[in-house]
């Protein structure tokens, strides 16, 4: 049985937090959705997520310190920067500081199935883990 693989939505807007819950949900990816980054360590000291989808800024800091948040001992899991803005220069320097991509909302799911399957490909320590019945 494959175990599915999991996504931290960090979102302080609750309109873009719904919506890529939504389309994760229909990627076959367990969504954990959290407003903090406060949140979203705690989460992350339970179980490891293997893909990062969150917003720029949030009431408790900003992407930089979501980053610190996830740590540096073990391998980060890809970060997708999510805004309701398109912003070339956002996107250059997100990526420069270590976003592993950039979407503008409204979010649509062959563009996020796309990045998924590109960060699955170039982190594959991020790659969902496959579990097999015993016997099997």
């Amino acid at each position: 049985m494959a175990k599915a693989p999991r996504a931290l939505a960090v979102f302080s807007d609750p309109d873009s937090r719904e919506a890529i819950l939504q389309i994760l949900g229909t990627c076959g990816i367990e969504p954990v959705p959290c407003s903090t980054i406060r949140k979203a360590r705690a989460s992350m000291s339970w179980e490891p997520a293997d893909v990062v989808f969150c917003e720029t800024r949030f009431a408790d800091g900003s992407f930089e310190d979501l980053l610190f948040a996830l740590g540096s001992d073990e391998p980060s899991p890809p970060v997708i920067v999510c805004s309701r803005l398109y912003d070339p220069a956002l996107y250059l320097d997100l990526m420069d500081r270590g976003a592993f991509d950039f979407i503008v909302y409204p979010y649509r799911t062959e563009e996020v199935r796309w990045i998924l399957g590109t960060a699955f490909t170039r982190y594959p320590q991020s790659a969902p883990k496959l579990m097999t019945a015993p016997g099997a």
